[in-house]
C-alpha cells in the first residue's frame, strides 16, 4: 500500500523543482537558519596578509517552523475487496497520494508568498505599478521582462502559476516562429527567459510567483509516507490510514517574489 501511496506522490511531482533543500528530522516543529548579509558583505573584498578577514554570519531564525499532517482513510467493504481487482485499489491509493502530494505545494505556495512565520514573506509587485511596467489587468512580455529584472543577484529560474498560465502561452513573443521551431523539434515549450513554468491550482487567481528555486525554499519532512490498516469485523470493513508530515522554510528571502496581474484600473 505504502508503495502505491508514494508512487502517486511522485507522479507529476513539482516539489524537486521547487525547492533547495530537504531536511528530515523527527518531531513536529522545526528552527531553521537564516542569513542576512548587507551590500556590502555580499562583496568578497581584498584582504591584506594578516587582517581580519570580513564575516557574514548565519544565525537561528526567532520563530519555529510548523509542521502539518496529512492525511486520508481508506475505507473498503470485504466485498469490495473480494469481488475486485486489486489493481483498482491501487489507483485510489495513487490518486490519494496524489492529494496529499498537491496539498504539500498548497502549503509551499504559501509560504513563499507569506512567509514560515518569521516575517519574511515575498516581496511583492503589481502590473502597472513602478518598477513593473504595463497596465494593471493585462499581462505583457515587458512586464515579465521587468519582473525578471528585480530577482538580481539571484536568477528568476522558475515560475509558479495558475490562470495565469494561459496569458503567459498567448504572449504574442511565446508563438513566434522560432518558439514554433523549438517545440516542434525538442517538445520542450518554450518559456519566458528560461524559467521553468510549473502550474498549480493553489497559486491565487491572477498572480505569478517566480523564484530562484537554489535559494529559495527549504522542505522539511517529519516522517515518511505512513500507512497503516485494521479490520472493523463487526462491519467487515478494511480501513487504511495513510499519513504525512512535512513543512516548508524560507532559506533566502530575496529570492522569491510575487506578481500581481491585478484588474484595470489599479495603476499606480
Amino acid at each position: 500500500m505504502a508503495r502505491a501511496v508514494r508512487q502517486g506522490m511522485e507522479e507529476n511531482n513539482i516539489l524537486p523543482l521547487m525547492t533547495a533543500a530537504e531536511t528530515r528530522i523527527s518531531g513536529m516543529d522545526y528552527r531553521s537558519i537564516a542569513s542576512t548579509p548587507t551590500e556590502e558583505e555580499k562583496s568578497l573584498k581584498m584582504v591584506a596578509e594578516g587582517a581580519m578577514i570580513p564575516e557574514t554570519r548565519v544565525s537561528a531564525q526567532e520563530n519555529l517552523v510548523k509542521l502539518h499532517k496529512r492525511g486520508r482513510m481508506l475505507v473498503a467493504s470485504y466485498e469490495a475487496i473480494q469481488f475486485q481487482r486489486l489493481d483498482l485499489f491501487s489507483v485510489t491509493l495513487r490518486q490519494i497520494g496524489a492529494y496529499i502530494n498537491r496539498m504539500h505545494v498548497a502549503d509551499a505556495i504559501d509560504v513563499i508568498c507569506n512567509g514560515d512565520g518569521n516575517k519574511n514573506g515575498a516581496d511583492q509587485y503589481t502590473v502597472g505599478t513602478k518598477p513593473i511596467a504595463g497596465t494593471a489587468g493585462t499581462l505583457s512580455y515587458d512586464a515579465l521582462v521587468d519582473f525578471w529584472s528585480q530577482f538580481d543577484p539571484y536568477t528568476m529560474n522558475t515560475l509558479l502559476v495558475g490562470d495565469a498560465m494561459a496569458q503567459i502561452l498567448k504572449l504574442e513573443e511565446m508563438q513566434d516562429s522560432t518558439a514554433g521551431l523549438a517545440f516542434q523539434g525538442t517538445g520542450k515549450l518554450v518559456t519566458p527567459m528560461g524559467a521553468t513554468l510549473l502550474r498549480s491550482s493553489a497559486v491565487p487567481s491572477g498572480t505569478i510567483i517566480g523564484l530562484d528555486r537554489q535559494y529559495a525554499l527549504e522542505l522539511v519532512r517529519g516522517s515518511e509516507v505512513l500507512v497503516e490498516y485494521d479490520k472493523l469485523i463487526d462491519r467487515q470493513l478494511e480501513r487504511a490510514a495513510i499519513t504525512s508530515i512535512s513543512g516548508f522554510a524560507k532559506v533566502f528571502q530575496p529570492a522569491s517574489k510575487v506578481l500581481q496581474i491585478g484588474t484595470a484600473g489599479e495603476e499606480g
